[in-house]
């Protein structure tokens, strides 16, 4: 073993290859009791190879001369002419220890001399166990036999034979059977002995190394593991574990080396910590150093930041420090690894929250990403800028948002309005009346408190898209967000939110022992506007307050760009429609019929609603929810029903002249309340309906409630002059107004028609009355059905609506469950495309 080695192969800066390793505890004692046993069975085999070599010298040596002699032995005695002597020499055989027995059997197998006497002149087959069933041939002399603990041996003799003078010779067999029992039993016991010898000797051995190896093996290594667990736990000075020499002691004296220089170096490292603490606590800002969120160590100022110790800091996930608002931008960034400055805020341990700036840096130590976090407290800094905002943006006196806030108010509101069109806010200016009365008469400190006072009233009545602002002395302003609807609708809104402003200041008010009445004028401007400038609405809104103190009623006045707006749409709404009223062919015509068909309870075409649609050149189709008010306040509705009448009835009668299923169809048409009062009504649908020859009952004009509860003397008498031509009528959107029964009786009405906000809501639940909607439709019916009317349902959109109406009685259906409004050649296709039973 030499010292070199190691040295060497790091300079070369190549890793050695590990060594594999054993616990000598466990295989120590294996490896002993495993070379024992192989001892034994070695010498054992030994022992009996052994036995088998004496086996082999008694066969060939001792069987085999003591054979020859008994053989020449009995020749000698045959030879003698009365053959004595041959049960001397085979009972002297027979004394041999060996000998299982000795025998002279003849060529005819009778036994002629043998060691048991009782076996003379016997056969041998009686006498002789496993006797062979034939003899050795004559050139056999000697045969040999082992058989497990048995040796037989053969040997063919000449038995001579006296015949008178004659002597002839025959032949037999010499036979002796050994028994070994008593070698192997010898050798056995032999064996035994030299095993029971050596084992005891292997244990005693095997005991003695088990001894010297814990003593001098196992008992060095643990205790140089426990040094290396001392020196694991981090204690350093130590003393050395083994004492003497050899391979286990130079590593107990490396271990020792090792330790030394671990502990220079830890003082190293200790000192240089310490210097690094130093400066990290002198330092201003809060530094932390986590992994994966895990704060590894932070200095004293982020102890005093947070309200934590050391201990109770180190160890802890750092998000959870982070307020919530905070959080996920921040594990996302460390999990990015994302470096830079950003804001974050903190939860002291009292639970206050501590908004920091954070400067954020990576590193890696031992191949892991370590964050180093540096947090600045900013909020000293964010209160001295919060305090010049409030000066830069509030009223000093008041609290509320000054001139130049709200003003920042009004452009965020513009650009939120640009990007949706919908969007829809008001701002309002509002002065208070006489209120230099007060500070004349009062003071100006009471002035003060009066106008301190009445802020807080306001604010504190204010929904939360509402702002009260102070814009100079005893002027406020009200910005409102968050209108809906049209520019109209939306300016009610603004009106009546301004209008519960103007009573909450309207209420009276106490200031230090004085009881104060108060009023304001006031102004608005609606947004969006032609200005797009927001000092420039403020100015509007101001000049609609000035206006409203001009005129001394405590009015809301609306500054006049959108209401011009408004007007010159209208305007210009209103000559396009009248352009599209006198277009004469071959011009294109933009007023254009669309035809909803009615069906009856029996599912056939009843008839059809005309209805009208504008197909402007510009705009494109314009609805006539868009255009028929218009109309009807600019009076060109008389102008568009009479068009409408007339294109209806004309299309009626192309269709009664070219196909069947038109002859019985009726022609549903809406009658203005302004066209019905027409002078001339009567007679202009008197010459419409001679003109184009169209039969009785083929027309159906469509009246409203306003028209009968006009004037119900001239609506009857008007009714009944058209009855005399045929017409039907029918009272629209039953329900929906002002419905008298009286008048149902007294009108010559022949169909109900009842309103589609009656049909969708067939399906709802019952109230929290227990009243269902649907019961209303049953009740009209029934009334309409007692009256002599017909009843017809519109807006029927789904089977369920149909059948109900079906099981109420209703007779006739108008819906898109049927068909939507559709030009007249998209009609004729869909009647054509139906079965014709459906038509007829």
């Amino acid at each position: 073993m030499t010292q070199g080695s190691p040295t060497s192969t790091a300079s070369n800066g190549q890793q050695p290859s590990p060594v594999r390793s054993i616990r000598l505890q466990l295989w120590l004692p294996l490896t002993l009791a495993l070379v024992g046993l192989l001892t034994i069975l070695t010498l054992s085999y030994l022992e009996h190879q052994h036995y088998q070599q004496e086996l082999r010298r008694f066969t060939e040596h001792t069987a085999h001369r003591q054979l020859l002699e008994t053989r020449r032995a009995v020749e000698t005695a045959l030879r003698r002419s009365d053959g004595s002597g041959l049960d001397a020499v085979l009972s002297e055989l027979g004394l041999h220890p060996t000998v299982h027995f000795a025998a002279l059997v003849d060529d005819a197998g009778k036994v002629l001399a043998a060691t048991r006497f009782a076996w003379k002149h016997q056969h041998a087959s009686d006498v002789i166990p496993d006797y062979p069933q034939a003899l050795p041939t004559e050139h056999v002399t000697l045969d040999l036999q082992l058989d497990t603990l048995h040796l037989r041996t053969l040997s063919p003799i000449a038995i001579p034979l006296q015949t008178g003078q004659i002597r002839s010779h025959r032949q037999g067999t010499l036979l002796i059977d050994y028994d070994l029992t008593s070698l192997a039993a010898s050798a056995a016991q032999h064996t035994y002995k030299q095993i029971l010898l050596f084992g005891s000797l292997s244990i005693l051995a095997v005991l003695v190394l088990l001894l010297l190896g814990w003593r001098f093996m196992l008992r060095p290594i643990r205790a140089l593991q426990a040094t290396i667990a001392t020196i694991g736990q981090g204690q350093l000075d130590i003393t050395a574990p083994l004492k003497g020499e050899g391979e286990l002691m130079e590593l107990s004296d490396a271990l020792v080396q090792t330790a030394g220089a671990l502990r220079s170096s830890q003082a190293a490292l200790a000192r240089s910590e310490a210097q690094l603490r130093q400066l990290s606590d002198a330092s201003q800002e809060a530094i932390f150093f986590h992994h994966a969120g895990t704060i590894l160590q932070v200095n004293r100022t982020a102890q005093e930041l947070l309200g934590y110790s050391a201990s109770e800091l180190v160890g802890r996930n750092i998000f959870d420090l982070v307020t919530p608002d905070y959080r996920p931008a921040i594990e996302r960034r460390a999990a990015s690894g994302v470096q830079g400055i950003w804001e974050v805020a903190f939860y002291h341990r009292d639970g206050s929250q501590i908004i920091a700036e954070v400067n954020a840096r990576q590193h890696l130590v031992d191949g892991q990403p370590v964050r180093v976090i540096a947090a600045r407290d900013i909020r000293p800094r964010l209160a001295a800028e919060a305090k010049i905002r409030q000066l830069a943006h509030f009223d000093a006196l008041t609290g509320l948002p000054n001139r130049r806030q709200l003003l920042d108010y009004v452009t965020a509101e513009l650009q939120q309005v640009q990007e949706q069109p919908g969007r829809r806010a008001a701002l309002a200016a509002l002065n208070l009346d006489n209120f230099k009365a007060i500070n004349d008469s009062l003071g100006m400190a009471v002035g003060d408190a009066a106008l301190q006072s009445l802020a807080k009233r306001l604010s504190s009545t204010l929904p939360q898209h509402q702002t009260l602002a102070r814009i100079h002395g005893d002027t406020f302003a009200l910005f409102i967000t968050q209108l809906s609807g049209s520019l109209e609708a939306a300016s009610a809104q603004a009106g009546r939110s301004i209008e519960a402003v103007l009573g909450t200041i309207a209420q009276p008010l106490q200031v230090r022992g004085h009881t104060l009445h108060l009023s304001a004028g006031a102004g608005v401007v609606m947004i969006p506007n032609d200005s797009k400038d927001p000092p420039e609405l403020l100015r509007e809104a101001e000049t609609a307050m000035h206006q409203s103190k001009a005129a001394g009623d405590n009015r809301v006045r609306f500054f006049a760009h959108a209401l011009q707006e408004a007007a010159s749409a209208r305007l210009q709404l209103r000559n396009d429609l009248k352009t599209a009223l006198h277009i004469a062919p071959p011009a294109p015509q933009e007023l254009l019929l669309h035809y909803q068909p009615q069906m009856n309870a029996q599912g056939q075409l009843h008839g059809v609603e005309a209805l009208v649609r504008w197909q402007h050149p510009s705009r494109g189709l314009i609805p006539p929810g868009a255009f028929i008010a218009e109309a009807e306040s600019s009076g060109l509705i008389v102008p568009l029903g009479n068009w409408v009448l007339q294109e209806a009835a004309q299309a009626l009668r192309r269709w009664q002249d070219a196909h069947a299923w038109a002859q019985p169809l009726s022609m549903a048409i809406n009658v203005s309340p302004r066209q019905f009062r027409e002078p001339d009504f009567v007679d202009r649908v008197r010459t419409t309906l001679e003109q184009l020859g169209l039969n009785d009952l083929s027309l159906e004009l469509e009246l409203t409630e306003s028209v009968v509860a006009d004037n119900l003397a001239a609506t009857l008498e008007k009714m009944q002059q058209l009855r005399q031509y045929g017409v039907r009528f029918a009272l629209d959107d039953f329900g929906t107004g002002y419905s008298s029964l009286s008048y149902l009786k007294r009108l010559p009405i022949d169909t109900l028609k009842i309103d589609r906000s009656f049909v969708i809501d067939i399906d709802a639940p019952a109230n929290e009355e227990g009243k269902r909607p649907a019961v209303l439709i049953e009740a009209i019916i029934t009334m309409a059905h007692q009256l002599n009317m017909q009843v017809l349902a519109e807006g029927v959109e789904t089977p369920a609506q149909r059948d109900y109406l079906r099981r109420a009685h209703c007779d006739i259906f108008q819906g898109y469950f049927f068909s939507k409004p559709l030009p007249e050649g998209a009609l004729c296709a869909w009647v054509n495309s139906i079965p014709a039973s459906v038509t007829q």
